[in-house]
């Protein structure tokens, strides 16, 4: 059973670059993210939108801008959501 099938998630995060793109899949935003780092991290002050997708939802697609991915969804950052939640 290929990953994504059934229940279990599979993200797809597309980086936009510049004239470019690049695309890293994993089992988590965490791991493809990681994954973008290891080949291009020179490349992270470029990046201008992130595009997430799951292979198990077609029906989901997340689009934004590289701090709000790389904060919130890539590395989140526990301790800080709880800080925003809190000021809500």
């Amino acid at each position: 059973m290929a990953n994504g099938s059934g229940g279990t998630p599979y993200y797809i995060c597309t980086y936009k670059l510049p004239g470019r793109e690049k695309t890293f899949q994993g089992n988590s935003i965490p791991e493809a993210h990681q994954k973008f780092i290891k080949d291009y991290a020179e490349a992270a002050g470029t990046v201008r939108k992130v595009k997430i997708e799951k292979t198990n939802d077609p029906g989901f697609l997340l689009i934004c801008n590289y701090e709000t991915y790389r904060d919130f969804y890539a590395k989140p950052n526990i301790k800080r959501m709880a800080d925003l939640e809190a000021l809500l």
